[in-house]
């Protein structure tokens, strides 16, 4: 496989080119992937040129996007796309149930990869995207995520940079350690006012075949009046379904 000056191979370039775009920046020039990627200009024009031929991205203008080749691509793998179809339902009836925002997430590294976000009209603010990432200490999902991780897992998280993403408390490694363990005991994260003072967020884990926290289901609900209660009377059912329906896929 060639590789670069710098030891990358041609795929780990294509694969920075592509990563160089986000859900709030979904339309970039080739000068603003070049500064993202860190890549000489005629590198990256070369890959450019591959990844539009292929389809993988696509030319608007002056700018790309992402091509739908990487959709179709993205629609066949089955682990993720299996889990958001068995969890969607559910989804809408805690988005009905709840009249809020209802999201499904899974633990990417150290941060949380939101796959579904379903909102109501009027529904509180939220600044979570689908197919945005999140911090895993700067939400209910993460949290709760890591709170089921394997301990070699969640000592990794605890041990590495945590920088403030929004409002978020900044707690001390120990302070962290002693709320998941909590999160761990009650089987749910809340985070009140982490991302926006107006927000809360209530995850619960959804369960592998195996037993393991496999993804989360959250709502963000208004701040105000908040209770966790009721919010959990609707959630924890939903997640206890979706994690029974993996099983029964998975294990028949």
């Amino acid at each position: 496989m060639a590789r670069s000056s710098n030891g990358q191979s041609a795929i780990s370039r294509a694969v920075h080119v592509l990563e160089s775009f986000d859900p709030t920046s979904n339309e970039l020039t080739l000068t603003q992937i070049a500064a993202r990627t860190g890549m000489p200009m005629a590198t990256v024009h070369g890959i450019v040129g591959e990844l539009v031929s292929l389809g993988l991205l696509e030319r608007r203008g002056r700018e790309l996007i992402l091509g739908v080749r990487l959709w179709e691509l993205a629609v066949r793998a089955p682990g993720v796309v299996g889990l958001r179809e068995i969890a969607l339902p559910h989804l809408e009836l805690v988005r009905n149930r709840l009249e809020q925002h209802a999201q499904l997430g899974i633990l990417q590294g150290g941060e949380v990869l939101y796959l579904e976000r379903l909102s109501a009209p009027e529904s509180v603010v939220n600044w979570t995207m689908v197919g945005g990432r999140i911090p895993w200490y700067a939400t209910s999902s993460g949290i709760v995520l890591a709170a089921d991780a394997p301990a070699g897992k969640q000592e990794e998280m605890l041990g590495s940079p945590r920088p403030r993403f929004s409002v978020e408390p900044q707690m001390s490694t120990a302070d962290l350690r002693r709320l998941l363990a909590k999160v761990r005991r009650e089987g749910h994260a809340v985070t009140l006012g982490y991302i926006h003072p107006d927000a809360t967020a209530v995850a619960v884990p959804i369960k592998g075949p195996y037993g393991h926290a496999v993804a989360s289901l959250s709502v963000v609900v208004p701040t105000e009046g908040f209770r966790a209660a009721p919010v959990l009377e609707v959630l924890a059912p939903a997640a206890h379904a979706v994690s029974a329906e993996l099983k029964q896929t998975y294990l028949g």
